[in-house]
């Protein structure tokens, strides 16, 4: 009796369901349900939503909001947003059918999408470099898809000019596994946009361009397809033009001065020392700032390489001149020099003032150094020695300043010469 009341009253709860007009469903169904239920039905996002002769037509424009330079890496980042449309014939329907709603959010992972990676990508992995985003479907089964992106590649830098340098980088975009016969790449509008969020400190993005392209690879027929976004970076450089110019001209007019010491001064090796010491530091900076597998050595770097060199060559000029000057010599000159340097060539170089100052400092020197006898009767004759032997040791001394001079300007034309060469 108790099974057949509880039989009797379980049919009629449900008559009396199926009756009522006015009963509701468990949750609330709407359109948009109705229609991703009705869409989604069937549907394999691994399959391209065309039939297998027919193309689909994807059209990309990339805006950037900002952009890094890895120098030690040679990897260009780009972060922004792809803005992609194509048409989907699996995701079309009748607007009235579903209370005139003409489009419906999808996310990403629900539907097909192009599989456009970086032929260029720097990162180990090709799938992470789109943000999870919802895709825009409407009626006629047009989608647009604009998820966040972060683009890493390759970007081959020349430091020849740094730090005025300009960089030309890349982002090399197409299908991974689809032809040109299956996915028509285009570009919308410009194809790149900058809108820079946040500046660079250090790179400025002068110009962005798009460009498609169509490759054949033998033996296939079918052509391949890619967007490449050509971006050019200047180098930021007022700082640059304080800590890395400044120095080097103060290197050019210490190393100049030196000749212009008197020929007997010893600090003419002191001021190499300092200038040697001043290249090899920046020589230091350069070689820590710097990436050491760059293709091209940078101007600035050989320009301090040669300052190197011709302070060294300096020191060893100097040594000479000192030994010249200082060192009681002997013997006389050889009469040819001595003919030069009392001629047109000593009036140029500015040797007559030596000539005329030399003799007193020369036999005040010499009293000097000359020790006290008390067995000579006058003065006079140390003097009449120092007398006699004065002009070798001044003609020397002319020798010596002579060098310094000729030097001097031989360094200053090497120096235009260096200036010319790394000038940007």
């Amino acid at each position: 009796m108790f099974r057949f009341l509880f039989a009797f009253g379980l049919c009629w709860i449900c008559s009396g369901q199926s009756i009522n007009p006015t009963s509701k469903p468990i949750w609330n169904a709407t359109y948009t349900d109705l229609l991703k239920k009705d869409l989604l039905i069937g549907y394999d996002k691994f399959a391209r939503p065309a039939q297998h002769y027919n193309m689909t037509v994807v059209s990309v424009k990339l805006t950037i909001r900002h952009v890094e330079l890895d120098e030690d890496k040679s990897v260009f980042s780009a972060y922004g947003w792809l803005a992609s449309q194509w048409k989907d014939e699996k995701l079309k329907w009748k607007e009235s059918d579903y209370g005139g709603l003409t489009s419906v959010h999808m996310a990403d992972h629900e539907l097909w999408q192009p599989d456009l990676l970086l032929y260029n990508g720097a990162t180990g992995t090709l799938t992470d470099m789109y943000g999870n985003s919802h895709c825009i479907v409407q009626s006629s089964g047009d989608i647009l898809w604009v998820p966040p992106t972060h683009y890493q590649s390759f970007c081959q830098l020349d430091l020849r000019l740094w730090p005025f340098d300009t960089q030309e980088c890349t982002i090399l975009m197409g299908s991974w596994t689809h032809h040109g016969e299956q996915i028509d790449l285009q570009i919308n509008d410009k194809g790149v946009e900058l809108d820079l969020s946040t500046e660079n400190n250090q790179w400025e993005v002068t110009k962005a361009s798009a460009t498609r392209h169509q490759k054949y690879y033998i033996p296939n027929p079918e052509p391949y397809l890619d967007v490449t976004f050509n971006f050019t970076l200047v180098r930021r450089s007022p700082m640059y033009k304080t800590v890395v110019i400044t120095p080097a001209v103060g290197v050019i007019l210490m190393t100049l001065a030196n000749f212009w010491l008197p020929a007997q001064s010893g600090e003419k090796i002191l001021l190499n020392g300092v200038n040697a010491l001043i290249i090899v530091t920046f020589l230091t900076y350069f070689a820590q700032r710097l990436p050491s597998m760059a293709i091209h050595t940078p101007l600035v770097v050989l320009f301090y390489s040669s300052a190197l060199y011709m302070v060294s060559f300096s020191m060893i000029i100097s040594v000479i001149v000192i030994n010249l000057s200082k060192t009681k010599q002997a013997q006389a000159i050889p009469w040819y020099l001595k003919r030069v340097l009392d001629g047109c060539f000593g009036t140029v170089l500015g040797l007559k003032r030596i000539s005329v100052l030399a003799p007193k400092q020369q036999i005040a020197e010499e009293l000097r150094d000359q020790p006290f006898d008390e067995h000579v009767t006058s003065d006079d004759h140390h003097i009449i020695q120092s007398c006699s032997k004065g002009p070798i040791q001044q003609d020397y001394i002319i020798l010596a300043t002579a060098i310094d001079r000729v030097t001097f300007l031989i360094y200053c034309f090497v120096f235009i010469v260096l200036a010319i060469t790394y000038s940007v």
